[in-house]
């Protein structure tokens, strides 16, 4: 067996927010040696530059006399060309940003992300990656997703794809052990305040693994899962790991019932991922380079269809009601038609642009670029509908899933946009195929006007009701109301208004948090008015032509549903198609 690459973890300074690391190179790796941090961590496709984070870095060889380091480009350093024996390089890093893709450590608790942490050595990426990591203060525990060494307090990698796709938590924390599908799960809960029901989250895993079985079939495809859950006071997300993942709520999640339905969502979205990404990886992203991009045009399938699946599977588990799906659904839809750029950017452009554009917003972002979370699950489901149009009796989507599953799922070589193309035809045909291709090449909309009748479900709500609109996205607080973005060809964007004008009157009317419906109610489309902006250091006032409402339509049942249809929608979502409105 190769080497190990050796590392040591010191957080005695977490008050400061401050880690100490140092790696041990091994002889015959040492001289010359390219020392490398990552500038991203799997599943979030931006470069993120940690090596910002680094305070100090210094190497010693194996007589303890000082090296020189020479950097070489921004993220990567190099040992000189002569180094006697093995080599110890230390550096200090600041770890105060507290996320799923970066490093926070203080007297509470150290989450440690891997990408973010620990340099590696270019050649030596199949050698084993050894991390002691003892609890510091003794009363605290190490939650590691990587399994144990073989000495005390050590986690052992099987090679830097694996240690980089890792995460460690530490503290005196609420967590549980439990066993689901024969298989040892952890949950860890790191945030100040909102105590988890560990009991109700034993439950809720236990659902949602049996959902993720049934989709894919066989028995879990790992020998542990552990999650890590911060808390902070806004915001949430995740990012997957190979037998675990790391999630952020806010902190009164598991008190408030919209919020626990989102983080079950949540909890749905990362733990597929041990399937769709972990193990069916998209090719481009098999043996990521982590010093630069490295791009892929199938993140509407790894992100897409995950997203999808994250809203039907709670559904199916019991965990969510079906009305809570069709809104769910509904409001995915109309945020998409409310993006300008999805006429603009195509799901395979906007897989590939991911690195530029969907994780680098900024105010005119909706009007050049789609969301393959979002606009992916939605031409999932018209593909689901589709096949279950054709198929009444049938499993829709989840065959073409599973096909794809079977066929590529751990194949080191992993699975191109063509195999899930041909997963597609395998089950729906070659016209289903091509739609599919279609759909993903071509900016534009999925069809989703009729296709909802093969689960027994219409559109309501076509005659728009309620105040006109600007054709904005706000954002808001208790001092300013903000033009976070004007969408392109809609009302504010041909009257001259821009994304980040700070709005500040209609028609002479002062307009504060949460009141610019109620002001707008007043007027009818198509009437103009006089919008008083300011833009940096100016005070703008143009005129503005109203739009009409946006349409609020919502799914419901058909008012004579075939039993047929009835059947597919319970197969679809495991619910009752009569428990829905007509």
């Amino acid at each position: 067996m190769a080497t190990p690459i050796r590392y040591h973890v010191d957080l005695t300074d977490r008050l400061h927010h401050l880690v100490r690391v140092s790696m041990t190179v091994p002889e015959e790796l040492a001289t010359g040696a390219r020392l490398v941090l990552p500038v991203w961590t799997p599943g979030s496709y931006v470069v993120r530059d940690y090596a910002r984070h680094i305070q100090t870095i210094a190497a010693r060889d194996v007589r303890g006399d000082t090296v020189e380091l020479h950097r070489d480009g921004t993220t990567a350093w190099r040992l000189p060309g002569e180094v006697t024996g093995e080599g110890t390089v230390t550096w200090e890093l600041y770890a105060n940003d507290l996320s799923v893709r970066t490093n926070h450590v203080d007297d509470h608790h150290a989450l440690l992300i891997p990408a973010a942490t620990f340099l590696s050595v270019d050649g030596a990426e199949d050698h084993p990656h050894e991390v002691p990591l003892p609890p510091a203060p003794a009363d605290h525990q190490v939650f590691s997703l990587l399994p144990p060494g073989p000495n005390p307090d050590t986690y052992l990698a099987a090679d830097r794809d694996h240690l980089i796709d890792s995460a460690f938590e530490v503290g005196a924390l609420p967590h549980l052990d439990v066993e689901v599908a024969g298989v040892p799960h952890t949950f860890v809960w790191s945030g100040h305040g909102g105590a988890p029901d560990l009991p109700r989250i034993a439950a809720d895993l236990s659902a949602i693994s049996e959902a993720c079985r049934a989709l894919f079939g066989g028995e879990l495809p790992t020998d542990r899962y552990t999650i890590l859950c911060t808390g902070w006071e806004n915001g949430g997300g995740g990012l997957e790991h190979r037998d675990g993942t790391v999630l952020q709520m806010p902190v009164h999640t598991f008190q408030d019932p919209d919020l626990t339905a989102r983080f079950r969502s949540l909890l749905t979205h990362e733990y597929l991922h041990l399937w769709n990404v972990k193990r069916l990886v998209p090719a481009d992203l098999v043996r990521p380079a982590y010093d630069r991009p490295t791009h892929s045009e199938s993140l509407w399938v790894a992100e897409g269809w995950t997203a999808y699946y994250d809203e039907l599977l709670p559904t199916r588990a019991g965990l969510w009601q079906p009305r809570r799906l069709l809104d769910t659904l509904q409001a995915t839809w109309g945020r998409t038609l409310d993006t300008p750029g999805v006429h603009r950017q195509s799901l395979r452009q906007a897989s590939h642009e991911a690195w530029i554009k969907h994780y680098a917003r900024d105010h005119n972002a909706p009007n050049v670029m789609t969301d393959y979370y979002g606009h992916g699950s939605l031409v999932a489901f018209e593909l689901d509908l589709r096949l279950r149009a054709q198929d009444p009796g049938g499993d829709g989507l989840d065959t073409v899933f599973r096909l794809l599953w079977d066929r590529h799922g751990l194949d080191p070589a992993g699975f191109t946009e063509d195999d899930v193309l041909a997963a597609v035809a395998t089950v729906g045909g070659d016209d289903l195929a091509a739609l599919t291709e279609r759909r993903v090449a071509r900016p534009g909309l999925p069809e989703l006007e009729e296709v909802v009748a093969a689960v027994g479900l219409r559109w309501d709500g076509d005659a728009a009701t309620g105040a006109p609109h600007l054709g904005v996205h706000l954002r808001e607080s208790d001092t300013e109301v903000v033009l976070a973005s004007v969408l392109r060809d809609r009302p504010a964007w041909q009257g001259g208004l821009s994304g980040e004008d700070r709005l500040l009157a209609i028609d002479g009317r002062t307009v504060g948090r949460g009141r610019l419906t109620a002001i707008l109610s007043a007027y009818d489309p198509g009437q103009e008015v006089a919008v008083t902006v300011a833009r940096g250091p100016r005070l703008l006032t143009r005129t503005v032509t109203l739009g009409p409402p946006r349409p609020d339509r919502r799914l419901v049942r058909l008012h004579e549903p075939s039993p047929a249809a009835e059947r597919a929608f319970a197969r679809w979502c495991g619910g009752e198609l009569r428990r829905i409105e007509p």
